[in-house]
């Protein structure tokens, strides 16, 4: 028996033996054409891990920030950010209540992202990106403001980053923020339903922008005046890094199928809307895996690097339209940096995962899914 099949047995008696929410309900982030370095050396093996629920019945948890303080942040897309402490219990007071637009039938708009500056709490700043509206309620644009914390609270906001675009009638609109080791902040964009302006690395649309914590623009961009990191992409919903190789990783949402994960380098163009997934053209970065004609609509992303589970070195990613988490062996990623293999093999899980998913600072994983919050601990 091979070790991940061993694995997955123990997981899914794991599985057998814990209690799961009932999943669904709310109104999907859905796409407009789908349906509803080297590495260190691996830590020791450590226990079994347990599912549990750690938040029931919110709304539409899209984004997730663990804090190294322990507790954990989470933007709800109607627009409210909300804080479970470190002991587990979710506060009824919100952190703050953000002024969105989400009217009926714009199913990717609202608050989508959320990121605590990398030296919180000392510097006790939560950013946030959402779609802001007009004088009729509409969708205008969307913006990256900073919040200043008071404990659980927020009581100043600035606008670092505004005017970015908004698909006009649903879609498109990516939302994602991370921190990068040297401060700066990447955020990611859809095509805002303008495919044909995501092959321009001087406008935002189908890009991921990289600008400093002020909103200013770091002097060493790939394309000089433009905040653009990487262009040519859909609708990246999922973006992280790993820590122990530097890569850098994003889902993206393809057009009936050929959804991707790529591996993310300054000035790159990954294609769209000139391609989608695997298309061999040299001027062009491939994605690592596509998935064909399956549609998955990939969301939150993550790179496991903690000791607490017996994940060193895979890579995950949630999605939309099979609500589960999905797992890259660690093995196939070794592979890929090393030549052995051009493309990945992604496998299904059994864990409910359909919005995001975090390392918290304490080894566990952080998921979530349309209604609930789940951790995967020892």
């Amino acid at each position: 028996m091979t070790p991940w099949l061993a694995r997955a047995k123990l997981l899914a008696w794991a599985l057998l033996l814990v209690s799961m929410a009932c999943q669904g309900g709310g109104t999907p982030p859905q796409d407009d054409d789908t349906t509803p370095g080297q590495a260190s050396s691996p830590a020791p093996s450590p226990t079994l891990p347990a599912l549990e629920v750690i938040a029931r019945g919110v709304d539409m948890p899209v984004a997730l920030a663990p804090s190294p303080d322990g507790r954990l942040f989470f933007a709800e897309q109607g627009g409210t950010i909300r804080v479970i402490s470190p002991e587990g219990r979710l506060l009824d007071e919100p952190v703050t209540t953000l002024p969105v637009a989400r009217p009926p039938g714009y199913s990717e708009h609202g608050l989508l992202g959320l990121a605590l500056h990398p030296n919180f709490p000392q510097e006790p700043y939560i950013y946030a990106f959402y779609t802001f509206p007009g004088p009729n309620g509409r969708p205008l644009g969307q913006r990256v403001v900073r919040l200043r914390l008071e404990g659980n609270k927020a009581v100043s906001m600035v606008v670092v980053q505004d005017n970015l675009p908004a698909g006009p009638r649903c879609c498109h609109n990516g939302g994602r923020l991370l921190f990068l080791p040297d401060g700066t902040l990447l955020i990611t964009l859809g095509d805002a339903e303008s495919p044909q302006m995501a092959q321009d690395p001087y406008t935002p649309h189908g890009a991921i922008l990289r600008i400093n914590p002020d909103g200013s623009l770091p002097p060493n961009n790939p394309f000089p005046g433009s905040p653009v990191y990487a262009y040519g992409l859909r609708n990246v919903f999922g973006i992280a890094q790993d820590r122990a190789t530097g890569e850098l990783w994003a889902t993206d949402n393809g057009p009936s199928g050929h959804d991707e994960l790529n591996r993310i380098v300054p000035g790159g163009n990954y294609g769209w809307p000139q391609v989608s997934g695997l298309a061999g053209m040299p001027s062009l970065i491939d994605p690592v895996f596509d998935s064909g004609t399956h549609s998955l609509a990939p969301t939150g992303i993550a790179l496991y690097r903690g000791e607490a589970l017996p994940f060193y070195g895979d890579l995950f990613f949630c999605t939309w339209n099979a609500r589960r988490l999905w797992r890259v062996p660690a093995q196939q990623l070794e592979e890929l940096r090393k030549g052995g293999r051009k493309v990945i093999q992604p496998e299904e899980t059994s864990f409910p995962c359909a919005l995001d998913i975090k390392e918290g600072p304490d080894g566990y994983l952080y998921f979530s899914d349309a209604q609930n919050i789940y951790r995967l601990r020892p």
